[in-house]
């Protein structure tokens, strides 16, 4: 014979127990809308140098080398995120940063020398971003196209030879945000860019001595480690 009353009771404990099953699946946080903020990090840079001229003072005529430094990396960035259903969030990202690093090398003999010099000035990206929402933290990854304005090098005691360029490249990374107000939030995240053979550049004359096929070459890329605050609208 059914009881009434614990019939009463095992529906309000079903209702109940579905209510939180439900609460717990849905984030609380809402992450849709524009954001716009500041980062500061490491910038870490990666070069691949091979240059020939006959008149160079290495004994083959030729360098390979690996040029890198590290520097402090300020920027900013702004983008728009969505929240999908199932708490997936999508969105785009443009950045600008100021790396300002010179990679170099740096050849003597006596008061001779050949010296070359990587500079990445300033890189930006426009990146498209995707995570998946767990109430105010915001585990994602990120992927785009990066652009840098960079400069190459040669030097000698007696030459001056200075490339200006813009290269793009692919920019690929990840990182973890987290909502600390409605409207702020503040975040981690690594990204790797790569700008494959950036710089080209002939050297024609060194030191007087001519060679049509004297030339350098330097290959670039970047690895990023920073932390950003954003204000959300």
């Amino acid at each position: 014979m059914r009881n009434p009353r614990l019939n009463r009771i095992m529906l309000g404990l079903l209702l109940t127990a579905s209510s939180s099953v439900m609460a717990a699946e849905q984030t609380t946080y809402d992450w849709t809308g524009a954001y716009v903020g500041v980062n500061l990090g490491s910038v870490w840079t990666g070069s691949k140098l091979t240059a020939n001229h006959s008149n160079f003072l290495s004994e083959t005529s030729t360098y390979s080398e690996q040029l890198n430094s590290t520097a402090v990396n300020p920027g900013m960035q702004l983008g728009y995120l969505k929240q999908l259903p199932g708490n997936w969030v999508v969105g785009g990202e443009g950045d600008f940063s100021y790396p300002a690093t010179d990679s170099q090398y740096r050849f003597t003999d006596g008061t001779s020398f050949d010296q070359f010099t990587v500079h990445n000035n300033v890189q930006g990206s426009l990146r498209l971003r995707a995570g998946y929402a767990i109430d105010r933290f915001l585990p994602f990854i990120t992927t785009g196209v990066s652009f840098a304005s960079l400069g190459f090098n040669y030097g000698s005691e007696a030459d001056k030879d200075y490339k200006a360029t813009t290269q793009t490249g692919w920019v690929l990374g990840g990182g973890l945000e987290y909502g600390v107000l409605d409207n702020l939030s503040v975040r981690t995240e690594y990204l790797y860019t790569d700008y494959g053979n950036a710089l080209n550049q002939n050297i024609p004359t060194v030191v007087g001595e001519q060679d049509s096929t004297g030339s350098a070459h330097a290959t670039l890329y970047t690895n990023v480690l920073r932390a950003a605050v954003n204000y959300r609208f």
